[in-house]
């Protein structure tokens, strides 16, 4: 696993701390990237148990609640196809604290668009309603699946030349993960990869998006999109 070492026991947030979800072959990788992992239980119901002639009042302990929780991320195409994907299906989660205990659970997802505010970045906040309550895991180690991630930065946009080629430099980790480009609308810019180098093609006038896969055996894939606007040829 690709995890920062924690020495002190008093445990901070770091790489490897996060919210995962089971996949189809039963481990659980990546999410998504938040901002923070969401409340997760309450504290329980208080219930009086004062009898005449106690002096003070006393209490037993009641049920607990599930309350929805609710996780923050960044608003982009990327996220909100994850969130598309999931969107009113079970999910079984596992949040991860840094010694690789954790804890799981189930919900559905929703999710809602914040404001969108001078200065500050796009976000949304995604709702977890929980399903089934969360249960300790000692050790979650084996569970886990790495995800194989894009470790530069891919433009989100960019505008090429009917007929011409751009060139987007792509870095993953790990470095030999497949990379696998496909156009969504062929018939408007196409795509190809070769030594980490993906060669976008504006083949004719409007856009596309070009998903971006990057794979390896024994690592959850991760996607990434290039919104491609084609332009009119100059020297037509």
């Amino acid at each position: 696993m690709n995890f920062n070492s924690v020495i002190d026991r008093a445990l901070s947030e770091h790489i490897g701390s996060g919210v995962y979800n089971k996949k189809d072959n039963g481990k659980y990788s990546l999410f998504m990237p938040v901002t923070n992992t969401g409340e997760l239980g309450s504290a329980p119901e208080q219930m009086e148990k004062t009898v005449i002639g106690n002096m003070a009042r006393s209490y037993i302990q009641g049920r607990k609640d599930s309350p929805q929780q609710s996780l923050t991320i960044y608003t982009h195409r990327d996220n909100i196809r994850i969130l598309e994907k999931y969107k009113g299906k079970s999910i079984d989660f596992l949040r991860v604290f840094p010694d690789f205990s954790g804890v799981k659970y189930s919900g559905t997802i929703d999710y809602t668009f914040t404001d969108t505010q001078l200065n500050s970045a796009e976000q949304t906040t995604v709702t977890v309603t929980i399903t089934i309550p969360m249960e300790v895991v000692d050790d979650c180690y084996d569970l886990l699946e790495d995800t194989t991630i894009f470790t530069n930065d891919i433009p989100s946009t960019l505008t090429v030349e009917k007929g011409k080629t751009i060139k987007v430099n792509v870095t993953t980790n790990p470095g030999d993960s497949t990379v696998t480009p496909i156009s969504e609308t062929e018939s408007v810019a196409a795509a190809t990869y070769e030594n980490g180098v993906v060669a976008i093609t504006g083949v004719a006038e409007g856009s596309a998006i070009i998903e971006l896969t990057t794979s390896k055996t024994g690592y959850a894939s991760w996607k990434t999109t290039i919104h491609v606007i084609v332009t009119p040829s100059t020297t037509e």
